[in-house]
């Protein structure tokens, strides 16, 4: 809220020199996109393109607006321009992700390539490039590939979260699930990141271990319920939106009901986000109302994706809504994307 309020005395200033309306416009934008206020920090970003179209940053600035609200087509079309203007990190990060929104999975590994290639080695950008590159092969199978880019992200930047994530992911993978726990706790020990922790109750949970991973479970929707009613208690003007972590965090705990009130909230928002689209399908089918979660499987497969547990969701859901033909088929295609279908979708 500081940093609002201090960003927004400059922007209403109206200053003759126009660069720092840009530079504060571009800062706003980015503190609303992690506050996920997708549609403001777009409309911000649009004003600092009115103001500097040639800037690369504040195209990304959009490019990931349009993505979380699901204007895909607006995304494509913004990181051709981002590419033209400064073919970088930053750029080649966008162009990757957004090929594997299309389904161009060996085009996004090939992006995010260069991506790394274009950073300095050991900084926190390029290991994150690295980190996501090698969450990319996760995605199509090649675990030995995905471990050694976790490694190396590791080595080139000690302690880097992301990259024990990775690593744990990769255990988990193989089913190695003391190790991939080991790699959880040591980055949960670094940034206390819900996400993190929920993926360590899910890991208690593969194990075998169903009490701990209540426990686990029943701590993060606390946490996350506490802090959206001190938020809500709060005077801030702009807040947090919180529901797609809500309704996951209700869902762990099997509080469908209240886990659908969050999800709807979050498709509300962005009605053609394909991550929010299996998110409400997938709770729809752990209500056993199938014809919902069908309805929502078609949009969340809209733009071609081939995640294999995305296809594998989107074929149990079609299975139990009476199109078993279809259901198997998106099944087979999951397995030929990637043997490692994850356990706990069943």
């Amino acid at each position: 809220e500081a940093a609002m309020q201090m960003l927004d005395k400059v922007i209403d200033a109206k200053q003759a020199n126009k660069d720092i309306e840009f530079q504060a416009l571009s800062y706003k934008s980015a503190v609303l996109l992690s506050m996920h206020q997708f549609q403001q920090a777009l409309d911000v970003a649009k004003l600092g393109a009115a103001i500097n179209d040639r800037n690369s940053g504040i195209y990304g600035a959009m490019i990931d607006a349009n993505v979380e609200l699901g204007n895909y087509a607006e995304a494509v079309q913004l990181c051709d321009k981002m590419l033209a203007l400064r073919p970088d990190l930053r750029s080649y990060s966008r162009a990757s992700y957004i090929r594997q929104i299309y389904g161009d999975n060996r085009g996004a590994i090939d992006a995010m390539k260069m991506a790394v290639e274009a950073g300095v080695p050991g900084a926190e950008n390029t290991e994150w490039a690295r980190v996501t590159l090698g969450d990319l092969y996760l995605n199509i199978g090649s675990i030995d590939t995905a471990e050694m880019l976790y490694k190396e992200a590791l080595t080139r930047r000690p302690n880097y979260v992301y990259a024990e994530m990775g690593l744990s992911k990769v255990e988990k993978t193989k089913k190695n699930y003391d190790a991939a726990i080991t790699h959880c706790e040591n980055a949960i020990r670094l940034i206390s990141e819900s996400a993190f922790i929920s993926t360590l109750g899910d890991l208690y949970q593969l194990k075998g271990d169903d009490k701990k991973a209540k426990e686990i479970h029943e701590d993060v929707h606390k946490l996350l319920e506490q802090s959206e009613k001190e938020q809500n208690d709060d005077a801030a003007k702009v807040k947090h939106n919180g529901a797609r972590e809500l309704a996951m965090a209700h869902m762990k705990v099997g509080n469908y009901d209240e886990a659908l009130e969050f999800a709807k909230q979050d498709i509300s928002v962005r009605p053609n986000n394909i991550d929010a689209n299996e998110l409400i399908a997938w709770i729809y089918y752990m209500k056993a109302d199938y014809a919902n979660a069908k309805m929502h499987a078609d949009k969340m497969l809209a733009t071609n994706t081939q995640n294999a547990n995305t296809l594998h969701k989107a074929g149990l859901i079609y299975t139990k809504a009476g199109d078993t033909a279809k259901g198997n088929e998106l099944m087979l295609k999951a397995k030929t994307i990637s043997p490692y279908i994850d356990p706990l979708i069943q």
